[in-house]
């Protein structure tokens, strides 16, 4: 630790001494005068005394107390005199020396720094003759030379103050700058590895993130969340928004299937037990023992199955809207439309006259329509002629809606019922827009 101290010291105290030396050395001799000005050698030695009570860790009023201040102030003082006069007497008298700087560089060993005392005590005796010159430069010689050996005393004693409280200090200095940099390895270390968790949990997140699934959010740790950068947090709450959006909807339709499927169920249910009543039916009723009632087991009033059973239909059986078919699309149905056909045939002078036929009529009579009568057939075209022709020219909705079924049921049996209902198709086309 003293040679730490006393070589920081010296290093800094003697710098301006040798760069002083350099420059004379260097024939740049009043520069060299200029440097070693007492401003910039105490400047040195103040330099040198505060790092020393910097890597003591010490005030630099405990390093000063360890040393001669009081030698070290008269010394500046003699040089402040000794300098200004060397630089006045060198402007003087400089210009006659000519060529004497020659060898002034023999003084300083090669590798080391240059003795500024001998070069001024070198030049003093180069110009010796001349004693207003060469006095200035002897006595800044001496006075440097008292300088640098106050300085070495000063050295001296840092160095010889290992047991003193510099000593102590320092190793307090040390063992708490070691102190510190474990502190510090320790908060590096912490803070490394919070880095690390932060960016392992903003990774995780990112890849939650880049997944498909918007629910997946779900499986995040509060953890991971609580370490996500604030964009990252706004698109979790995004996915977070739509998730319960979608779970929403998958329940909703959840709900729906759930709804759809339990009425399909009862429907089908319904369908079942009106199919066995239907086939029930259809039985009893080919064997004339249906009942009160059944009509609205079939779907139809009680009155129209009595009018099919005695084929007694009316004109108000066939449309103008059906014809109602009792049990229409259950099982035994197929037997109730068969003989709901064979009324139609015949009672056929019961509606043919004045009937406004339902769109169904013809399609139940399409496949028996030459069982119709001849005059039946006969009336029905020449009604249905009559008919259009004065609803094309009345132009009444209803008429018109009576006449197109009318034309639509002769078609459906092949009967002629001549242009009119040509006409009336023509008039139904609406012109494009």
């Amino acid at each position: 630790m003293e040679v730490k101290l006393g070589g920081t010291f010296l290093t800094c105290a003697m710098g301006p001494l040798h760069h002083a030396g350099a420059c004379i050395q260097g024939r740049m001799v009043p520069e060299g005068l200029r440097e070693l000005a007492p401003e910039g050698l105490l400047g040195g030695f103040q330099r040198g005394v505060d790092q020393a009570a910097k890597l003591a860790g010490v005030r630099r009023e405990d390093v000063e107390r360890l040393l001669p201040m009081q030698e070290v102030r008269e010394a500046i003082e003699r040089l402040g005199e000794s300098q200004s006069e060397a630089v006045v007497a060198w402007d003087v008298y400089a210009g006659r020396i000519g060529g004497l700087l020659e060898g002034v560089a023999e003084v300083t060993n090669h590798g080391q720094a240059p003795d500024v005392s001998q070069c001024l005590e070198r030049l003093a005796n180069k110009v010796r003759r001349d004693p207003p010159f060469a006095e200035p430069l002897q006595m800044l010689a001496e006075d440097i030379a008292h300088w640098q050996a106050t300085i070495g005393r000063c050295r001296k004693q840092l160095d010889e103050s290992g047991g003193g409280a510099l000593a102590k200090a320092y190793r307090r200095r040390q063992i708490r700058r070691i102190a510190t940099i474990a502190a510090s390895g320790l908060v590096i270390v912490a803070a490394l590895s919070v880095i690390v968790r932060v960016r392992t949990a903003r990774a995780r997140v990112d890849a939650v993130l880049a997944r498909p699934e918007v629910c997946a959010v779900r499986e995040l740790a509060q953890d991971d969340l609580g370490r996500a950068t604030g964009e990252q947090q706004q698109r979790v709450a995004a996915r977070a928004e739509e998730c319960a959006a979608v779970e929403a909807r998958e329940a909703r339709e959840r709900e729906a299937r759930e709804r759809a499927e339990e009425k399909a169920r009862e429907e089908q249910r319904l369908r079942a037990e009106r199919d066995e009543r239907c086939a029930a039916l259809a039985v009893r009723f080919k064997a004339g023992a249906f009942s009160q009632g059944d009509g609205a087991l079939a779907g139809v009033p009680d009155d129209l199955l009595r009018r099919i059973a005695g084929r007694r239909l009316t004109a108000a059986d066939v449309g103008p809207s059906g014809p109602a078919l009792p049990c229409d699309g259950a099982r035994g149905g197929d037997e109730l439309r068969a003989a709901f056909v064979d009324a139609l045939v015949a009672s056929a002078w019961a509606w043919v006259p004045s009937a406004d036929p339902g769109p169904r009529l013809g399609e139940l009579l399409a496949a028996r329509r030459a069982e119709l009568p001849p005059r039946a057939r006969t009336m029905l075209s020449v009604r249905t002629a009559q008919e259009t022709k004065r609803a094309i020219v009345s132009g009444d909705p209803a008429a018109l809606g009576r006449a197109s079924r009318l034309c639509a049921l002769t078609a459906a049996l092949e009967i002629a019922s001549g242009p009119a209902c040509g006409a009336l198709a023509r008039l139904s086309i609406k012109p494009s827009p």
